[in-house]
């Protein structure tokens, strides 16, 4: 049997056509062009008709005959506004919204009160925070009747659902979230003015929103899931043994445990089907090896006379032949780090012999397995114990062999790649393979 799993991303649409006999799949990716321009540059929104239409023609790209369900995952954090048909009745703010950022009272911003007054650690961009900041400034539509994400948009309205279903893996990134007992907290809501009314249905993962009708069948579409959930599942065969490791422009560690457990520095996600994942998600990845690409781009533009391409430049930094000398230390803490958004890297270690290109290039490769590393040593020995395999997934680790060779002697580990690149949209696809009854 085959089935169909979409992932909703911020930049692009995704879909796989898995058969779950072969293991093997089909892949499309379509651009997403539903961003809205708007008058604040602290704003990102999107169009979820758009989305919704987009979603609608890659479906019809992939479907076949033997196609017998439907899985989505998609962007998490962000919200929009559905009225009592379903409907959207705004755009959809996404996770990289910054109206929670924005000063509130006493000197905080609105996601800094709402995180004192509830005890739960909320940023800008969470679905519940983007809801605080417009319910503060009176623009809630008059027509809400419910917000969700925009995956349970796309769902209730391809099987012509009125009310929004949530899978407690997106559930917990709209914030405000008990993760032990699976359910939004009461309490936090109620010190927030937040009523929970306006709050989607939590659900299993085993649960069909309804039927997409397509060529006079009608086929169950499973509620939506997280999209770094939905990554793991289509990565990760033998959970408990395994180490996930996502270097894209950002970093992500993920490791599966099947009890709740909190770990500071690391985030612990629902994971459908059961048990959870603590993800310890670094700000760089991809993006340190770009600024020294670009770094190296530039020097030999001013210095030079020349400009060289970024394949080019990227084939010359990450040569086979590493640098003998890696004594150099750098820290790819960028952007800050997700507990302290002021930290800043550094390049530490130099002397009059190691300063070269080789060396920087080596140091910033380190620097950047050091950096999940560092979420993997904080974890409990328990939890690390019979850990035998590090996936590998993302288009850094993809494209860049030397990248690969640092990250599996820093793990001591041997590495292997996932054999689809779009892991999320395999994931949901998975996840319909497993609740089909």
């Amino acid at each position: 049997m085959k089935y169909i799993g979409i992932d909703i991303g911020t930049s692009s649409i995704c879909g796989v056509r898995y058969d779950a006999t072969s293991g093997e799949s089909v892949a499309l990716t379509k651009a997403n062009p539903s961003n809205i321009a708007t008058a604040e540059a602290w704003a990102f929104q999107q169009d979820a008709n758009q989305i919704l239409s987009t979603v609608k023609s890659l479906l019809d790209e992939l479907m076949t005959d033997e196609v017998t369900a439907i899985g989505f995952s998609g962007q998490m954090h962000g919200m929009l506004y559905v009225d009592d048909e379903g409907r959207a009745v705004s755009p959809l703010y996404t996770w990289q919204d910054g109206s929670g950022d924005q000063p509130f009272c006493d000197g905080m911003s609105y996601a800094g009160w709402l995180t004192q007054q509830t005890g739960y650690q909320v940023s800008t961009g969470y679905g519940l925070t983007t809801h605080f900041y417009h319910l503060q400034q009176g623009t809630v539509p008059v027509e809400a009747r419910a917000l969700c994400t925009v995956m349970d948009f796309v769902t209730m309205n391809l099987c012509g659902s009125k009310r929004p279903l949530c899978e407690p893996s997106n559930a917990a990134s709209l914030g405000l979230f008990d993760k032990q007992r699976l359910c939004f907290d009461a309490e936090a809501l109620r010190r927030s003015g937040i009523d929970p009314v306006m709050l989607p249905t939590v659900v299993s993962a085993d649960t069909t929103v309804g039927t997409y009708k397509t060529d006079g069948r009608e086929l169950p579409v499973f509620v939506a899931i997280g999209d770094n959930q939905a990554s793991f599942l289509g990565s990760v065969d033998k959970r408990e043994e395994s180490v996930l490791v996502t270097i894209g422009t950002s970093s992500q560690l993920s490791v599966f445990t099947p009890q709740y457990v909190e770990v500071d520095g690391l985030d612990t996600r629902p994971l459908p089907g059961g048990g959870y994942i603590l993800v310890g998600a670094a700000l760089c990845g991809g993006c340190s090896l770009a600024m020294l690409k670009d770094f190296f781009s530039q020097t030999v533009e001013q210095f030079g006379g020349q400009k060289i391409t970024d394949d080019k430049i990227y084939d010359l930094m990450f040569t086979d032949r590493p640098a003998k000398d890696t004594a150099l230390k750098v820290e790819t803490t960028f952007e800050g780090t997700r507990l302290d958004p002021t930290r800043r890297g550094s390049i530490t270690g130099i002397s009059l012999r190691n300063f070269t290109p080789e060396t920087l290039v080596e140091g910033f490769l380190h620097g950047v397995c050091d950096e999940l590393h560092d979420f993997y040593s904080a974890l409990p020995a328990s939890i690390r114990e019979g850990r035998t395999t590090l996936v590998g997934s993302g288009n850094a680790l993809r494209r860049n062999g030397r990248l690969r060779d640092v990250l599996s002697d820093t793990f001591a580990l041997p590495l292997a790649l996932t054999q689809n690149a779009e892991e999320a949209a395999m994931g949901a696809a998975r996840n319909a393979a497993y609740n089909t009854k």
